[in-house]
């Protein structure tokens, strides 16, 4: 999963401030400032409640043993693995029905356990919770998040209690999400306690993103001592998505901004420092 799509596969939230060209033109631009090295460097959080973008509704339909969201291709519902058209990240999903108010989900990529969902509605029919785990960072551990949707419009007559379109109310996600950034002079880093993440040179060549499945490449560049823009690559050489980190006056947090996706989407939000 992509750096901005990564924040929540809920699905590829998340991944502008105008920064693909800036990031073009600018590398190894501005002088280093030690202070704002030390600043960048710690655990960071994102606070969830601020999280803002174009975040699409979800849509999904579900009924007669077969399971679609949004634009992807059907399924069927009958607990079994299927091939699906493979998107770097998924290739292979089980469907179960378990319930009139859960669905199950399981997704791999070249026959490993990628993620699992559990898409949960309430007994009112109105709130819909997926439970999400990732397991393609490098140490194979459950990396927990949660995001609640609110129901549009009336359920659909006749189909399952999921079926429907869905808006985004709340995101949160355990702290094994937390990245861990490490700056000094051209030196970056950025990890999480999993192992996913890449350690670069600033102004230097793409480097692989540890925990990626697509294979993705993080190229890092500083356009001024405040900024730091991660550009995403594909395989292909094509920009994935572009992801910027400002650092506040406060030097305690950072506002995040990044276009993803094909469409150019945005997502934006802000990222407290954990400890001292």
């Amino acid at each position: 999963m992509t750096r901005a799509g990564q924040r929540y596969r809920n699905h590829k939230l998340a991944r502008a401030a105008g920064v693909i060209t800036l990031a073009i033109l600018s590398v190894g631009a501005g002088a280093p400032d030690t202070s704002l090295d030390a600043a960048f460097t710690g655990r960071w959080r994102i606070d969830t409640a601020s999280i803002t973008g174009d975040v699409k509704p979800s849509v999904f339909r579900v009924g007669t043993g077969v399971f679609e969201r949004d634009d992807n291709a059907p399924v069927k519902a009958d607990g079994q693995p299927h091939p699906i058209p493979s998107d770097g990240y998924v290739d292979e999903q089980s469907i179960t029905i378990e319930s009139d108010h859960v669905v199950k989900e399981i997704d791999k990529i070249r026959g490993k356990l990628a993620y699992t969902v559990a898409y949960v509605v309430s007994p009112d029919g109105n709130t819909l919770t997926w439970h999400v785990a990732s397991y393609t960072n490098p140490t194979g551990q459950a990396v927990t998040g949660e995001t609640v949707q609110r129901r549009v419009g009336a359920p659909v007559k006749d189909a399952h209690l999921l079926s429907g379109t869905w808006v985004r109310v709340s995101v949160t996600s355990d702290s094994k999400n937390d990245t861990i950034l490490k700056l000094d002079g051209k030196r970056f880093s950025s990890r999480t306690d999993t192992g996913s993440g890449f350690d670069a040179i600033i102004g230097g060549p793409p480097v692989k993103f540890d925990g990626d499945n697509s294979g993705v490449r993080a190229q890092i560049t500083r356009p001024r001592p405040d900024l730091i823009v991660e550009t995403d690559l594909s395989v292909r050489g094509t920009i994935d998505d572009v992801f910027s980190m400002q650092m506040m006056p406060d030097k305690r947090t950072i506002h995040a901004t990044g276009v993803y996706g094909p469409e150019n989407r945005s997502t934006s939000f802000y990222m407290h420092k954990q400890g001292g």
